[in-house]
């Protein structure tokens, strides 16, 4: 397949790569959360507390930066809301259901309340702050696994949405999806690493780093298997040997975002990086992998369209 298969080269670039970065950020973070509130320890709530900081600042970021890659303020009101003068859907809400864009942005919307509850929880417990009915809501179950699908919808829907686009390696794969996924998940437990290194939180650090090495592996399968296709199909110098994308590719996202992790948080690792307060430093160097691997990503259809 060549790039004169594909009819457009791709308009998507730095501003909506680093909302839905952000929005990666916030979903993978806020499964995290859920993760360590159901496995209910308390030796985990510095953490824990601490990282409901998170989520709602990552997702109000999203809706600024889509609104200036948009242009238009009104075209982003325009995927929630129908046209006064529109008559083929019926209602205020403009929903799609064969539009991934239309389940993505609503998936986001139902989202950013879960992250406002988060937010309103940590100042409860962090600050003391008296909030009535946040404590109860935060803990009850339901809610958090309502927040949990949306969290992983919220991770896939920009994987899904460029799988879907006539472009270059963005739809030469079926795995874009799981990939964001694994990807979003990465950076959240990143994210817990930083924290629990700031805090010094032993006990909860030990955790982070077994699941960091988990998280890693699962990353590392789904990327092996997105580059094998790639290769079948003939995209694979886009991502992996281009100069717009190969050396951020290799050295951020593969480099930073999962050896690194992988050699230094696993069972039998380097040791390198083994005290609490290092965490900080893994975790952001893995989480700067992760904004490798969307950059790789993104610009990898346009590095296609030039190959």
């Amino acid at each position: 397949m060549n790039a004169s298969t594909y009819l457009l080269s791709p308009e998507w670039e730095w501003l909506i790569m680093i909302a839905l970065f952000a929005a990666g950020v916030a979903s993978g973070t806020y499964a995290v959360m859920g993760l360590m509130h159901f496995a209910g320890d308390e030796q985990d709530r510095p953490v824990l507390d601490r990282l409901g900081f998170v989520p709602m600042p990552f997702m109000l970021l999203t809706p600024i930066l889509l609104t200036l890659d948009l242009g238009q303020p009104g075209r982003f009101l325009n995927l929630l809301f129908t046209s006064p003068a529109a008559t083929e859907r019926p209602g205020p809400f403009m929903f799609n259901p064969d539009s991934p864009m239309s389940w993505g942005t609503w998936a986001m919307v139902l989202f950013a309340p879960f992250t406002f509850v988060a937010f309103l929880e940590a100042l409860r417990r962090v600050r003391g702050m008296r909030i009535p009915l946040v404590g109860g809501l935060s803990r009850n179950l339901v809610w958090l696994g309502i927040g949990e699908i949306l969290a992983l919808a919220t991770s896939a829907y920009s994987g899904v949405l460029i799988n879907v686009t006539n472009e270059g390696v963005w739809s030469d794969t079926y795995l874009m999806g799981g990939l964001f996924i694994a990807f979003s998940e990465l950076s959240g437990i990143a994210v817990a690493a930083i924290v629990a290194g700031m805090v010094g939180g032993t006990h909860t650090a030990s955790a982070v780093r077994t699941t960091l090495f988990g998280s890693a592996v699962v990353s590392a399968v789904l990327l092996a298997l997105f580059l094998g296709n790639l290769v079948a199909l003939g995209s694979f110098a886009a991502i992996a040997t281009s100069l717009l994308v190969g050396p951020v590719f290799w050295i951020g996202a593969v480099g930073a975002g999962l050896i690194l992790p992988l050699v230094t948080a696993g069972p039998v690792s380097l040791r390198v990086w083994q005290r609490t307060d290092q965490l900080v430093i893994l975790g952001a160097l893995v989480l700067l992998g992760v904004l490798a691997f969307r950059y790789a990503t993104f610009f990898s259809a346009i590095a296609f369209i030039q190959h």
